[in-house]
């Protein structure tokens, strides 16, 4: 009895499907870890909302007329960040954060570390253009994932929502944050993490 063995051929017919499958793998992976950016109107019509596969978030247009803190120095002239400046902020955000926040001021163990925690914090937007004519992103964090536990210790923000205004909170440490992006050198300046009472 002749019994057929597996020709050689077959063999790497079969290494090749499975060479295909695990890159097809790798693809589908690199892609679900990919930033994804949505923008929508809000029902203010000063506001543009975000929604992301990693964060949620308001866009105020340069309309937008509630006093909020921007260095004096930004004031002269305003922008609406389009989904392309929000993606490239974001992209510049997470690229600069760990060199920016080395010293971890206000930050007190690693679970409130602001750079291991983007993901996790609500934005608000707004564009300006300072003396220099660089277009700058103005980004105002505020953490946006309390726990089951948090809720029950009483903790807790729902503030925050497509059409809240500009927020401003004292204290909380790095629950709440700031930084600025400047779009035409790229680079990330002004992080301000708040006080801890």
């Amino acid at each position: 009895m002749n019994k057929k063995c597996p020709t050689f051929a077959k063999l790497i017919n079969v290494g090749n499907m499975a060479k295909s499958l695990i890159v097809i793998s790798f693809l589908m992976l690199l892609l679900s870890c990919r930033t994804t950016i949505e923008t929508f109107q809000t029902s203010d019509t000063n506001k543009i909302g975000v929604k992301s596969n990693k964060f949620r978030g308001t866009i105020f247009k340069n309309s937008y007329v509630n006093i909020f803190p921007i260095p004096s120095n930004d004031t002269s002239k305003r922008f609406t960040p389009t989904k392309e400046d929000i993606a490239l902020a974001e992209n510049i955000l997470k690229e600069q954060i760990t060199k920016a926040n080395t010293p971890r001021i206000n930050q007190l163990g690693r679970r409130q570390h602001i750079d291991e925690n983007l993901n996790k914090y609500f934005r608000q937007y707004i564009g300006i253009i300072n003396e220099q004519g660089d277009r700058v992103v103005h980004i105002n964090l505020s953490w946006d994932k309390f726990t089951i536990f948090d809720r029950i210790k009483g903790y807790g923000d729902d503030r925050l929502g497509f059409t809240s205004d500009y927020s401003m909170t004292l204290d909380g440490g790095s629950r709440y944050w700031s930084v600025n992006v400047n779009m035409t050198t790229k680079t990330l300046y002004g992080l301000s993490v708040n006080g801890v009472a």
